[in-house]
């Protein structure tokens, strides 16, 4: 016997153990007969959902569905036999009992599969060259010689056949042989697919439609990466189109696939952008639990000149800190998308229960995202700084060099279930350089993310930093380590943990170690329930760990996932606990 390939599965997801039929009157009895439910005994989960997905698209009488003569009970054994051969069942027996009630309300379905069906044969070959996606997924599909027969997996490998010609832009591709044939008698299947791709399209015309000419046209081409006669993929063009939403010079960004050319193999693409509007700004208010009350005016000039210069500045006020920082950028002239130069002022003024400190800066910088999404931004900062531990006071006036690179890689920013950011950052100074201290640093930090089944993720954080210095006291707090707070070590407040100077102030420490692994479970669509552990030390000689565990509640609300967090440290003298409040993206 041949099945076609178009064998309808029909929702194996179901879960429900029983279906519930509606109220019908039945034209052939003088009577309304109950809603049927059935029991279906003899197989697992995943064959019973199908079988109580299929009977659900019929009406059957109980008494009638269960003599053996009728026609509603020939309908039915040929509905279970439907809905077990896409497991490879093709010599099943099923058997119909109603439960002795007086109103006939569920039929017993006992189901005896008998022996699998298994591949005998299976040719199946692609013609994609030597495209390795295609030759990973041939390797990889699992339907082989001696395997039972699985329509879900046939179907599964068909649909990354055409889900990958689709991403790749194999715009002619096509199934040329697709057929399972069965041999009940032998319990044996056979199988031919055949996969012609054709030929890969490449990039054809691409035309750059601007509504308001705003920028230079040499400026806005050059932030397009995509060429004429090149290979991309879909994913790529949705990535360009992030990131050129993401500058904030247009409000809109539209790619037109136009209809592709099958003589010259390419694809034409129409790329329509919007002006963004040239100046916005912004009012916000919040709380945070290491900042206290907080409020934030943000205002921005996107369009500066036709070179697509950009000011952005930001006033943040706070019960803890106090915060002015303006930022012009400038695209670099060849590789605008790539390459960019920041100048940055800023002033902060920070007066917690450990640190009072009057800090301004000027920096200098440039930032380059490599190929492989490597962001690596080369800096040189002059920061003063008066600062007062408590015990120890003093101003310092630094030239501070430096280098950073991260990567990020994730499914999705705002609910990610797989996806890392790792962060690496070296910097210094020396007296030799217009500095009133000497000292080389490094920081390293990374978070990690996976799922743990279908509705829960396991969440891992590390952060590690070493200091050498000439003259540690004379190092401005803004270089010294503190742990402890909402992005730190939970259960403790913010920036409590580190060594303590003979007044019994914290001091900042040179080194630091943190680490979290976090446990989360979604119980609802926008929420879920977590728990965690954190633990890791701010320290100058001796490493003395702190821990602490925790649970908190997760809404994955419009503006971004919010976390309210409670830890409670285990290893201090006074028992306590501490809420935690924080809102944005995992990564």
């Amino acid at each position: 016997m041949s099945l076609d390939t178009t064998v309808n599965m029909k929702a194996l997801s179901e879960s429900h153990r029983k279906t519930n039929w509606c109220w019908l009157f039945c034209l052939l009895l003088p009577f309304t007969v109950a809603a049927i439910e059935f029991e279906i005994n003899g197989v697992d989960d995943n064959i019973e959902s199908n079988v109580l997905a299929f009977l659900s698209s019929r009406t059957y009488v109980c008494l009638s569905v269960v003599s053996p003569i009728s026609r509603q009970h020939k309908d039915l054994l040929d509905q279970v036999q439907a809905a077990i051969q896409p497991f490879g069942y093709f010599n099943a027996k099923a058997t119909l009992q109603a439960k002795k009630t007086e109103s006939c309300e569920t039929v017993v379905i006992d189901i005896q599969p008998g022996p699998l069906t298994v591949i005998e044969s299976a040719k199946i070959s692609v013609s994609a060259g030597q495209d390795q996606d295609f030759i990973q997924i041939l390797e990889n599909h699992g339907i082989g010689v001696g395997q039972p027969l699985n329509q879900s997996k046939y179907d599964a490998l068909k649909n990354k056949l055409l889900g990958l010609a689709n991403e790749k832009f194999y715009l002619d591709a096509k199934f040329t042989d697709q057929k399972i044939t069965v041999y009940p008698e032998q319990n044996s299947a056979a199988i031919r697919l055949t996969f012609d791709t054709g030929p890969r399209y490449r990039v054809g015309p691409v035309n750059v439609v601007v509504d308001q000419p705003f920028l230079e046209a040499d400026l806005m081409h050059r932030m397009i990466s995509i060429k004429a006669n090149e290979f991309i993929t879909q994913n790529q063009l949705y990535q360009l189109k992030q990131k050129l939403n993401s500058y904030g010079y247009f409000s809109q960004v539209r790619f037109d696939i136009n209809q592709h050319d099958p003589v010259t193999v390419t694809v034409p693409i129409t790329i329509t952008l919007s002006p963004a509007a040239k100046y916005d700004y912004s009012v916000g208010l919040g709380y945070s639990t290491d900042a206290g009350a907080k409020s934030s005016f943000k205002y921005n000039n996107h369009r500066i000149n036709t070179k697509g210069h950009q000011l952005n500045s930001q006033l943040n006020l706070s019960e803890l800190r106090n915060e002015l920082s303006a930022s012009y950028k400038i695209p670099a002239v060849k590789q605008p998308a790539a390459k960019w130069y920041n100048i940055q002022l800023g002033y902060r003024d920070e007066q917690s229960n450990n640190i009072d400190s009057q800090t301004s800066k000027l920096g200098l910088s440039q930032t380059r995202i490599h190929a492989n999404s490597w962001q690596n931004i080369t800096f040189i900062d002059v920061l003063h700084e008066k600062f007062d531990t408590g015990m120890e006071q003093g101003e310092s006036l630094l030239l501070v060099p430096g280098i950073s690179w991260s990567l990020t890689d994730a499914d999705s920013l705002t609910r990610t279930t797989r996806g890392y950011k790792i962060q690496a950052e070296f910097k210094g100074a020396s007296e030799d350089l217009w500095s009133d201290a000497a000292f080389a640093q490094l920081t390293l930090g990374g978070k990690f993310i996976h799922k743990a089944g279908d509705a829960n993720r396991l969440i891992y954080r590390a952060q590690f930093g070493a200091t050498a210095s000439s003259d540690f006291n004379q190092l401005p707090t803004t270089y010294r380590f503190f742990a402890g707070g909402d992005h730190s070590i939970r259960g403790y407040d913010y920036q409590t943990i580190s060594p303590l100077n003979s007044s019994g102030d914290l001091a900042g420490g040179k080194h630091m170690a943190i680490g979290s692994i976090e446990f989360e479970h979604q119980f609802a669509p926008q929420w879920a329930v977590a728990a965690f552990t954190d633990f890791g030390d701010a320290f100058s000689d001796n490493f003395d760990l702190k821990y602490s565990v925790g649970a908190g509640l997760r809404w994955f609300s419009p503006i971004g996932p919010i976390r309210i967090d409670v830890g409670v440290p285990l290893n201090q003298e006074a028992s306590d606990f501490r809420l935690h409040v924080t809102i944005g993206p995992d990564l």
